[in-house]
């Protein structure tokens, strides 16, 4: 009589299949979940330019607080009543969710926290504005996170919409962004022959020449011994050097202080833009932009650091 054949092993393979079909759900969530986690994130972000990309779709500009500089596609926004168009705004302050794709991260929700709208209406702050958003776009790389960068521009875009000195408040910007891209010039010591720019009288306060020289690539202010050393360097006004200085010193707080005279104003502005544009490597296309918005409307030219 031959053996009956078992069926315990068959059982054993309904029981497994059952419970399968059972676990299978969960094992579903949790590779849903682990995927979606993996591939979407949150970031507090600026909008600092926009171009097309595609047919209806705009490759949007982002600094954000906790990657650094982004680059993301925003799919359909030009198409008519698109959802994203209104909260992808230049200078926009908002919570972006994106989905990481093969080139360009991909733009999913956004939620404004601050519109920029005195920024927009206004063509003293718009062009300011954007000159501080070429600024960063153009001193830091994608995926360099920055969040002292971050609060500088959120803190100068709301100054800016205040009301602020747009002239003076540049220079802030200019002077703090050096500083956090290591390039501070000497404005103490003299570049050239490291001895003090100022001495201390009776009472213990600074005494400063009436001149002293900049030279760019030296790396600061000159003694005025030593201007007539360097090749290339400009005689400034020792009120720069001391304006400077005190920006660095007390921040934004002391623009609204601040009494100063066309002249030094100017001054001010071409020392530090320069020696800015000098470390960049790079001229700033807002600029020109800067210098022609008190023209007639249609002499103006258009903010090439926006659309490029």
């Amino acid at each position: 009589m031959s053996p009956q054949p078992s069926t315990t092993g068959g059982r054993q393979r309904r029981l497994a299949l059952q419970y399968w079909w059972r676990l299978l759900p969960v094992f579903y969530e949790f590779c849903y979940n682990t995927y979606v986690d993996t591939r979407q994130y949150q970031v507090t972000a600026i909008i600092l330019r926009s171009r097309e990309y595609g047919e209806g779709n705009r490759l949007i500009t982002l600094f954000t607080r906790e990657k650094g500089k982004v680059l993301a596609v925003a799919k359909g926004v030009k198409k008519p009543r698109a959802k994203l168009a209104s909260a992808l705004q230049h200078f926009m302050l908002g919570q972006i969710h994106l989905a990481r794709g093969k080139r360009f991260d991909v733009i999913t929700q956004a939620r404004v926290l601050d519109p920029g709208y005195g920024l927009r209406a206004d063509m003293d702050a718009f062009a300011y504005a954007c000159y501080f958003a070429e600024l960063v776009d153009e001193a830091v790389e994608e995926r360099q996170r920055n969040p002292a960068l971050f609060d500088l521009l959120t803190e100068a875009f709301a100054r800016l919409a205040q009301g602020c000195a747009p002239d003076l408040l540049a220079r802030y910007v200019e002077i703090s962004l050096i500083g956090m891209l290591g390039y501070m010039p000497e404005l103490t010591i003299c570049a050239h022959c490291r001895r003090p720019l100022s001495r201390l009288d009776a009472e213990g306060d600074p005494v400063w020449p009436t001149w002293l020289g900049f030279s760019i690539s030296a790396g600061g202010a000159l003694c005025p011994d030593c201007l007539p050393a360097v090749p290339g360097a400009r005689r400034i006004a020792a009120g720069t050097a001391q304006v400077a200085l005190l920006m660095l010193t007390q921040g934004l707080a002391v623009l609204d202080q601040l009494q100063l005279s066309d002249q030094l104003r100017r001054e001010l502005e071409g020392t530090f833009r320069d020696y800015l544009e000098y470390r960049l490597e790079r001229r700033l296309h807002s600029v020109r932009f800067l210098h022609g918005f008190g023209e007639a409307p249609e002499a103006v030219p258009v903010c090439e650091a926006l659309v490029r």
